[in-house]
């Protein structure tokens, strides 16, 4: 029997929804914001009213939008996500954030180097992980993330000895911002005074 193209996201979608629900990491507000949005998306790939039917493309171009979260995301909720689906034998290819970061000896996105900092311990040791990457390349993430946090320690360091934000930094600092602020790392490398006065050097900023 021929399998529905549709069959695959469909069953993702209830995926998620468990996931999501029962994640101890989301807050109440994320939730309600990705159950409505599956929610939608599932209504969006399943109408047959006349006029809104969507073709191939658009099909194809709600999925990817509907895996974004699960394809740019670190975390333990993440790595259920992707057993599930391999589990369920569905067939949706991951585009897996660690072996970008082997590959470029980086992270896209600051979110994933939020995410690999604050899960990684926990991480490394999941099934999920071990069988998918050797230990060299365990601990090459490892240093990647390590060196994330230097560098971005680093450029906040000197904005904060010069008293400024270069203009060409500008947006590389608010990323390290929010590195910091959701990695509760802050404590580490600044004192409470210090951090106050890196804000107000921010907020000061004149372009």
């Amino acid at each position: 029997m021929k399998k529905n193209p549709l069959d695959d996201i469909l069953r993702t979608i209830e995926i998620h929804d468990k996931i999501v629900a029962a994640s101890s990491e989301l807050d109440d507000k994320s939730k309600r914001a990705m159950l409505n949005f599956s929610s939608y998306t599932k209504r969006l790939l399943t109408t047959q009213e006349v006029g809104r039917k969507l073709n191939a493309y658009q099909r194809k171009s709600a999925t990817s939008e509907f895996l974004n979260y699960w394809n740019y995301s670190i975390s333990p909720d993440t790595e259920k996500f992707w057993d599930k689906i391999k589990a369920n034998g569905i067939t949706i290819e991951r585009k897996d954030p660690f072996r970008f970061a082997l590959e470029k000896n980086r992270f896209i996105r600051v979110e994933l180097g939020i995410g690999a900092r604050k899960y990684w311990t926990e991480l490394k040791t999941l099934k999920a992980i071990t069988n998918r990457f050797s230990e060299t390349e365990i601990s090459k993430i490892g240093e990647i993330i390590a060196e994330d946090e230097n560098k971005r320690i680093g450029i906040l360091k000197k904005c904060l000895a010069k008293k400024n934000i270069p203009k060409s930094q500008y947006l590389k600092f608010g990323e390290c911002w929010a590195y910091f602020t959701n990695t509760g790392l802050f404590p580490k490398y600044m004192n409470e005074k210090e951090v106050n006065e890196l804000y107000v050097i921010w907020k000061n900023f004149k372009s």
